[in-house]
């Protein structure tokens, strides 16, 4: 198994500030690897299964103010997180350096599956990150997030909208990017089912909540605190929204932002 290291990953065209902030980790015993982040169509997906195999314990974003505020570029940093923490079983934190004049920009408010990613300054940037290789800390999300690839099945999202608990129910919406859900299945965590039962379907459910319009599927089965629900994607949302359907009708919806 491949040891721990820092994943960089350069959003830029110039590699000469990716290549000096990897130096300046050198004297702190932790091994850096990377890529540059590629423009292909599920490019995220190759990026995630790379780091894993690297043995990646901390992710760190570096790139001008407008690459990074790029929604199509956030969207792709999401769903790799969902898939490396997937791949690697455990929470991966993250961080970002700004190449250029910075902004004063923060994460968006509410649930955003990189809102926890802090921006880097200062001098004494690389403890941090070394710290946090070392102490991951897991996302304050409000259902359990994991995301899985394969290659005749597709791409599934695993959710729990009440970790720690039983579910009455399980809903998921999407929205934006022209995303769909077009398949979903309930079975035990941590990957696919090889059948389900699925009780009370409902497919295409249509409703607004946050000044977004979301289609969604869900099942009144009762969610176990080891089961899952499970989705599969049809595209690649803007925002998730994940709640329990007791009687059939959604409720306790929590909106995430996939950026």
């Amino acid at each position: 198994m491949a040891g721990k290291c820092a994943w960089f990953i350069n959003l830029d065209e110039d590699d000469t500030a990716a290549r000096l902030a990897a130096g300046q980790l050198g004297p702190y015993g932790l091994a850096v690897k990377g890529q540059r982040w590629p423009a292909e169509d599920k490019a995220w997906l190759g990026s995630a299964q790379e780091a894993a195999d690297a043995g990646a314990a901390v992710v760190l974003v570096i790139g001008s103010p407008a690459r990074q505020a790029e929604a199509a570029v956030r969207r792709g940093l999401a769903l790799f997180r969902l898939a490396l923490q997937t791949r690697l079983g455990r929470a991966v934190n993250g961080f970002t350096l700004v190449t250029g004049e910075a902004s004063d920009g923060e994460p968006a408010a509410g649930h955003t599956v990189l809102g926890d990613w802090s921006r880097l300054d200062g001098t004494r940037w690389q403890a941090k990150v070394v710290a946090r290789a070392h102490a991951p800390i897991a996302p304050s999300w409000p259902a359990r997030l994991a995301l899985h690839a394969h290659e005749r099945l597709g791409i599934w999202l695993e959710t729990h909208p009440a970790p720690g608990g039983t579910a009455p129910g399980a809903l998921v919406g999407i929205a934006g990017n022209d995303a769909r859900i077009d398949f979903h299945a309930v079975g035990p965590a941590g990957g696919m089912p090889e059948r389900t039962v699925n009780e009370y379907e409902l497919q295409g459910l249509q409703f607004e909540a946050g000044g977004q319009a979301f289609q969604a599927w869900g099942l009144r089965n009762a969610i176990a605190p080891d089961h899952s629900y499970y989705v599969r994607l049809d595209g690649e949302p803007d925002t998730l929204a994940i709640g329990t359907l007791p009687g059939g009708e959604p409720e306790d919806v929590s909106l995430v932002a996939m950026g």
